[in-house]
Parts: C-alpha cells; sequence; structure tokens
C-alpha cells in the first residue's frame, strides 16, 4: 500500500463520507492531502485518464464530475512522480467514484420516498380537510380548517427539494397572514423590506422555515408582550436574508428566561437552514426601561431566478 494511503486512509473515507461538500471538493482535498508537497492547479482541457509527463514532474488527474481535470505540479525539480503515484491516483478515483454511486442510490432513494408520502398527504388528508371545510357550517371552524389546509399544502411543497419561490412572493404572504392574525386583536403591523429582493429565490425549506419563525414570533408577542404593534424589516445583506421582528410590549431578557416552545423552535428551524436567530430587548433611551424586544433571523441565500 503506498505509504500516504496507508497514513491517510481514515481521513480519506472520512472526507469522501462528508456529503456536506461537493465531491469534486472532497476529491481535491485528498488530493491535497496525499501529495502535500505539491501544486494542485485546474486544468484547461478534459483530462480522461491518469497520466505523466515525460519528466515525471507533473501528474494529469480527471475530475469526478463534468470539470476539465487538474495538474499536480511538483514545486522543485527533486520530487518525481513514479507509476505507484499513478496506481495511488486511479485507486483513489475508484474510491470517489464509489461513493457518488451511493449518494446517487440513497439520492433516489429520498426522493421516491419524499413523493410517496406527498402523496399520501395530499391524496388523503388534504383531501379530508377540504371535505371537512364544505361540510361544517361554523366559520369559526372553516378558517381555522382552512389554515390547517394551507399549512398542510405548505408541507408537502417542502418536500419537493428542487422547487423553489420567489423571495418577494414568499414575504408578501407570509405578510398577508400575519396582517390576518394581527388585525383581529387590534395590533397593527408596521411592515418594511429591501428594494433589492428582485430575481432571488428561497429553497422550499428557507420558504417554509422562514414562515412559521415569523409566526412564530407573533405568537409569542401575541402570547407575552402585551403589545400595540410589531414592526417587521426585511434586508438584505452580502447574500444573507435578515428578517427582524421587534414589539412595543413588556420585553424579556433571554438569557434570564428559560426558552419555551416557540422560542425553541425558533432556534431549531433557523439551523436547518445554516442561519441564527438572536433576541435582545428594547430599552428607552430616557428612563433605560424596557419597552419591548426583538428577534433577528439571519440566514444566506444562494439562489436567483434562471
Amino acid at each position: 500500500m503506498h505509504k500516504n494511503l496507508e497514513k491517510n486512509l481514515s481521513y480519506l473515507i472520512d472526507s469522501f463520507s462528508n456529503s456536506e461538500s461537493s465531491i469534486e471538493s472532497r476529491w481535491r482535498s485528498a488530493l491535497t492531502e496525499l501529495f502535500p508537497t505539491y501544486q494542485l492547479v485546474s486544468a484547461e482541457h478534459p483530462v480522461e485518464t491518469c497520466q505523466l509527463n515525460k519528466q515525471s514532474s507533473t501528474l494529469a488527474i480527471p475530475s469526478i464530475k463534468n470539470q476539465n481535470g487538474y495538474y499536480l505540479k511538483s514545486n522543485n525539480n527533486s520530487e518525481f512522480f513514479s507509476d505507484n503515484d499513478i496506481d495511488l491516483v486511479v485507486s483513489l478515483l475508484r474510491l470517489a467514484k464509489q461513493f457518488i454511486s451511493i449518494e446517487d442510490a440513497v439520492a433516489q432513494g429520498a426522493a421516491e420516498e419524499r413523493k410517496r408520502i406527498a402523496r399520501d398527504l395530499h391524496d388523503d388528508v388534504a383531501a379530508r380537510m377540504l371535505t371537512l371545510i364544505h361540510t361544517v357550517k361554523d366559520q369559526e371552524t372553516i378558517d381555522l380548517s382552512r389554515s390547517i389546509l394551507k399549512s398542510l399544502r405548505n408541507s408537502i411543497y417542502t418536500l419537493d427539494n428542487k422547487s423553489s419561490v420567489t423571495i418577494l412572493d414568499a414575504i408578501t404572504d407570509v405578510r398577508s397572514e400575519l396582517q390576518d392574525r394581527l388585525n383581529p386583536i387590534g395590533i397593527q403591523l408596521f411592515w418594511q423590506q429591501s428594494e433589492q429582493l428582485d430575481n432571488l429565490t428561497f429553497t422550499p425549506r428557507q420558504h417554509i422555515n422562514l414562515n412559521r419563525m415569523l409566526h412564530e414570533a407573533i405568537t409569542n408577542i401575541v402570547r407575552h408582550a402585551n403589545a400595540q404593534y410589531v414592526e417587521i424589516n426585511i434586508e438584505l445583506e452580502q447574500q444573507h436574508f435578515k428578517a427582524t421582528c421587534c414589539d412595543n410590549g413588556s420585553g424579556f431578557d433571554i438569557d434570564k428566561c428559560i426558552p419555551g416552545k416557540g422560542i425553541n423552535n425558533i432556534k431549531t428551524r433557523v439551523l436547518e437552514i445554516d442561519g441564527t436567530a438572536s433576541w435582545h430587548a428594547v430599552h428607552n433611551n430616557e428612563s433605560n426601561e424596557t419597552q419591548g424586544s426583538c428577534v433577528e433571523i439571519n440566514f444566506p441565500i444562494k439562489n436567483t431566478i434562471t
């Protein structure tokens, strides 16, 4: 066994098992780890097979997925590749492609399972809710049923991880929903949003999680804050979406309270989309008395409309 492969086998297996980074990134990292004294550069043309140049100072290496490939180059005149090095890279390339096959199989299985669940939810549960809406007479029950049906459809929508929705459409929907919740109980909603949100999209998970986090924040305000109004500000900062929700109620100190279900739900949902959530009290500048609180939700967005 090649000495570098034997030394780094555990690292390489862990590295290729880390599906959070792209397989191509894992491939580059593996090559760099195995040949730390050589320079890895991208090739300008497709590389079909592993091969040495005449001086044995440069090793051409294929990419894993749809890229031109790479060159490993000696940084000095005393280091040269051997046939053993070629065998090592070929073996490593075979290992990487096996991981791709496994990941593709798992992804396909997960996609089929998501479709099955979505179909069952749509054909059974959603159909039952729709029947309930058309049969009950009480308006409060009808409104509740419609709300549940909408939440259910949102959940079905998130099961399709290839769909997307524009940010403007998503925040328009949630603004309307929050307005409908707050108006009947006499709490005003002040809404501001950035003008830089055109041509940007949410993934299904970002869409549903933002919706539910803002609903959780509003639920906490309604139950505990005794507020007269809520301010929500939507901004875009360096490809990060930021939503700040503030109220003028009694306020609280996040460091001195025991987080309940609402706060914990927000923390869980924001972590699912690689974001952060923070809370702080709002103080009167003159008396320094607490006069409300804010929660700030922040997560990265990468998707644009094509």
